[in-house]
């Protein structure tokens, strides 16, 4: 949540909710954010950032369309960098 609050412009999710997901993961209406651990060279999580081009703050219908994306997306990413 912390991130998803934040001010700056590469983590700013509108109306962030945690959703129930095998990672930590949050969705607003223009974005979300999942990690997970994954031991790297690189270090011990990896955290992706989704953030769809301007959506009016009050239109509530990309919401369940980017926690689908997520769902999916995360969990083959993290299989594709061979996570532990």
């Amino acid at each position: 949540m912390y991130l998803a609050k934040n001010t700056g412009s590469v983590s700013r999710v509108t109306e962030p909710r945690s959703i129930n997901s095998a990672y930590k993961t949050i969705v607003g209406i223009d974005g979300a954010i999942s990690t997970a651990t994954c031991q790297s060279n690189g270090g011990k999580y990896f955290t992706l950032t989704l953030q769809v081009p301007p959506i009016r703050l009050t239109d509530h219908t990309h919401r369940k369309d980017i926690e689908k994306f997520m769902r999916a997306y995360f969990p083959a990413t993290l299989k594709t960098l061979g996570c532990r």
